[in-house]
């Protein structure tokens, strides 16, 4: 069974790594976005979970690859999905870092 039919995937996923493993990052990039929830479950705290997913998903990302288009000029056999998804990571260990530390 698949999760993502094979026309979409093809567009999400980078080429010649597992699909599993950027899936897993989406999906807890979802839930951790959900921490914010400890606060209450009113329209501040569904604001808050917004917030941290656009910041996960949308924000941090496309600023990542924003930054390596130069990269991608230099070198164009560089994939910008990888870069995307290096975002989303940096982004995931962020919000990680954030919910430890700030209270």
């Amino acid at each position: 069974m698949r999760i993502v039919p094979a026309s979409i995937a093809k567009i999400i996923y980078p080429k010649d790594l597992p699909n599993g493993l950027f899936t897993s990052l989406i999906i807890a990039c979802l839930l951790m976005g959900l921490a914010s929830l400890r606060h209450g479950t009113d329209l501040q705290g569904w604001l808050n979970v917004i917030e941290n997913w656009l910041l996960m998903l949308l924000i941090l990302p496309t600023a990542t690859a924003t930054v390596a288009l130069p990269f991608k000029y230099r070198d164009p056999s560089l994939e910008l999905k990888l870069v995307y998804y290096l975002g989303m990571f940096v982004a995931f260990l962020f919000t990680l870092g954030k919910l430890r530390y700030w209270h």
